[in-house]
């Protein structure tokens, strides 16, 4: 489980979209797990993410090109009804959407970084070597969120919140679920509670959503290996 995974809802970067959460996507690796088994899908050892679910015999090697779908963003349950921190305000729904944006923008900068780095093309149109990749954030729960309307407070926790990555590999064309990632963590808990900073948060978000683009982008690699 990759530690400080989580703070990627701190981030501070402008653009994306984020929609609402499909009632289907799991909120944990057991409620994956079942749902994807019983689907046909099974189960392959993915170094780096908890999950991956694959269909039996695919092959991801015709596929030169990767088209990324809008990631979506949803909150934990009754989070938003939660107070801020040192407030007896709830979080606004305009901060609410900024969080989800922002997040939804880092993801998918991040992924589009990894893939284009490594030799993959991206395109918004389907094709026979296109594979369309969706991914949502889900469960998003933020101990000390980065809102522009609270009274300046400092926030001491032990840890930053928690969330679940999961992600969708389907055919462009035919729109078939070839693969199904799930990924559960938790922000990188310390001793004692200290000060959650938003520049600590936004360095953390970066080298996590490296790490899961990196996992994606090795197994889509191994894909295309001499065998």
């Amino acid at each position: 489980m990759k530690k400080g995974f989580l703070s990627l809802m701190f981030v501070l970067s402008c653009a994306g979209a984020a929609h609402a959460e499909s009632p289907d996507v799991p909120k944990s690796g057991r409620e994956a797990a079942s749902a994807w088994s019983e689907s046909g899908l099974q189960k392959v050892s993915v170094k780096g993410l908890d999950e991956f679910y694959a269909r039996p015999g695919v092959s991801f090697a015709e596929y030169h090109k990767v088209l990324l779908k809008p990631v979506s963003v949803a909150f934990r349950r009754g989070w938003l009804m939660t107070p801020l921190p040192g407030s007896r305000d709830r979080i606004s729904s305009a901060d609410a959407r900024r969080i989800k944006d922002k997040l939804a923008a880092l993801v998918q900068e991040e992924v589009a970084a990894e893939l284009t780095s490594s030799g993959y093309k991206l395109t918004d149109s389907p094709g026979d070597d296109v594979l369309e990749v969706g991914m949502s954030i889900v469960d998003l729960f933020i101990a000390a969120p980065n809102v522009r309307n609270s009274v300046a407070t400092s926030t001491y926790a032990v840890s930053a919140g928690e969330m679940s990555l999961v992600a969708e590999l389907r055919d462009s064309v035919s729109g078939d679920v070839l693969a199904r990632v799930f990924d559960h963590t938790s922000a990188q808990e310390s001793t004692w509670p200290h000060q959650i900073t938003s520049v600590e948060n936004t360095a953390e978000a970066r080298i996590a959503a490296r790490a899961w683009a990196g996992a994606l982008r090795a197994e889509l690699d191994l894909a295309k290996a001499p065998h």
